[in-house]
């Protein structure tokens, strides 16, 4: 019994250090060994986007895409472009829009206009970055994590998120 109980608290505890790891200081985590994902710059149409949103740009209103790769991106834009930048021009008819009109056409309540976004399960950092086409969004809903998935936004099993779901790509 004893055996079983100490396992189970073992378990727990590392499933609780597991899900800290997000909290870590990136210099701290590259001494235990985690591997960070590369982050490009993105920009379209001269304004920087974060990564995530890009699933909410229909691709068909992509006219032109350059890749900057190593001293290139970083002497354009420095050292936010240390993993290369992605420069994407767009159809000038394309209809963008930011996070306050997304709150706006789903009529997202004040309340739960400072909730952290996610979109596509991916946690956006900084949601001045968000860029999209409102045809590109499925749907937009407030809810709480799934406590089993693999990635974890947030410690607070109560902490509720609004999620952004995008449609799939259409094939020209």
């Amino acid at each position: 019994m004893k055996k079983l109980i100490f396992s189970l608290l073992f378990a727990a505890c590392s499933l609780q250090a597991f899900a800290q790891q997000e909290l870590i200081h990136p210099k701290e985590q590259q001494k235990q060994g985690i591997v960070q994902q590369p982050q490009p710059y993105i920009e379209v149409d001269g304004k920087q986007v974060a990564q995530a949103s890009l699933v909410l740009i229909a691709a068909r209103h992509i006219e032109s895409a350059e890749v900057l790769k190593d001293e290139k991106a970083t002497e354009k834009f420095g050292d936010k472009a240390k993993d290369g930048a992605v420069l994407l021009k767009t159809d000038p008819t394309a209809k963008w829009v930011t996070i306050q009109d997304i709150y706006t056409h789903y009529r997202i309540p004040a309340t739960q206009q400072n909730l952290r976004v996610i979109i596509n399960n991916q946690l956006v950092k900084d949601t001045s970055l968000i860029l999209a086409n409102l045809e590109q969004i499925e749907k937009v809903e407030v809810k709480k994590q799934d406590i089993i998935a693999p990635v974890r936004w947030s410690l607070n099993d109560e902490e509720e998120f609004l999620h952004i779901t995008s449609k799939p790509q259409t094939k020209k």
